[in-house]
């Protein structure tokens, strides 16, 4: 889902390293070398520390979308700097699609946080197919870009992948004190950034980020959950309504317990796929199903 933003341009203070923006207003090259990278830290909008994670989704009737957002404890070294392994995992219908592990770094001088590239696995049927976006800096002339600035403005403009033919993402800054609500409340100073491409003129995209929660929406995705994970933690979970669920799998366990009262859903996201995990009682005695978006049951017992 695409969500397109028209405003006026606006004349503003533009930071200092921003003098080396092209001719159209895009900055694409950043003075990298005179800081000391770090592969640990965070400004208000995003972290480096490990154990972070948000959780996006969308929940409709006829199917479900998810991606989760993890700082990993895995560092790795490019273009001669150590950067932070950041993953996602991108879910639909209960399948895993896409797996990026994406290379971050922090200026400590200032804080900006700088994008290294990102190896990209696509899944069809649970096999790798694709590797489609993948880049690195110092590679093919590929160069790192700024993914998110310390001190955001209005109107900034930057580069946020360059390797030229493979992928040029960039950002500008809409907004930087919005309001957003979300299910467990409300979210305030919210930046809100539109993405775009050279290599894809005609789509742009639409972002959110939450000081001291990190990205809260991508284009139609919004929070579920976010937090700092325990190393115990086998698989993230959170509680939604049972009417949230989509249509496949609720009728799935209405067929299996028709005169069930269901008391409890959850969301369980595991390596390779989620499921619905949904407490229902007959007769005051309860059964557990596990259930996925295909209507496969995966557990069907009493507790």
């Amino acid at each position: 889902m695409k969500t397109k933003l028209l405003f006026a341009a606006i004349l503003i203070a533009i930071p200092a390293f921003a003098a080396t923006a092209n001719d159209d207003g895009w900055q694409d090259s950043f003075p990298i070398e005179s800081y000391t990278m770090t592969a640990t830290g965070e400004n208000r909008y995003w972290s480096l520390e490990p154990g972070q994670f948000v959780v996006l989704g969308l929940l409709e009737s006829d199917g479900s979308e998810f991606v989760i957002i993890s700082v990993l404890e895995d560092t790795e070294m490019v273009d001669g700097i150590e950067t932070r392994v950041i993953e996602e995992r991108e879910f639909k219908n209960g399948e895993l699609v896409e797996i990026s592990r994406n290379f971050f770094a922090m200026a400590e001088e200032t804080k900006d946080i700088f994008y290294f590239g990102e190896d990209v696995e696509m899944y069809e049927d649970g096999e790798v197919v694709r590797h489609d976006g993948e880049w690195r800096a110092g590679i093919d002339g590929a160069r790192a870009g700024l993914y998110m600035p310390a001190d955001p403005v209005v109107g900034m403009k930057y580069y946020m992948e360059v390797a030229p033919g493979a992928a040029m993402d960039r950002a500008e800054i809409f907004e930087t004190g919005a309001t957003v609500e979300w299910r467990l409340g409300t979210l305030d100073n919210v930046l809100v950034v539109t993405e775009s491409s050279p290599l894809e003129p005609d789509d742009e995209s639409y972002k959110r980020y939450a000081p001291d929660v990190g990205m809260i929406y991508d284009d139609g995705l919004a929070l579920y959950k976010h937090g700092d994970r325990r190393r115990s933690e086998k698989y993230i979970e959170f509680r939604i309504k049972e009417e949230q669920m989509p249509k496949v799998p609720l009728a799935k366990v209405y067929e299996l317990h028709p005169t069930g009262e269901i008391r409890e859903v959850k969301v369980e996201f595991h390596t390779k796929g989620f499921r619905y995990a949904i407490e229902t009682f007959i007769d005051g005695k309860q059964w557990d199903v596990e259930v996925m978006d295909s209507g496969e049951v995966l557990r069907n017992k009493p507790d």
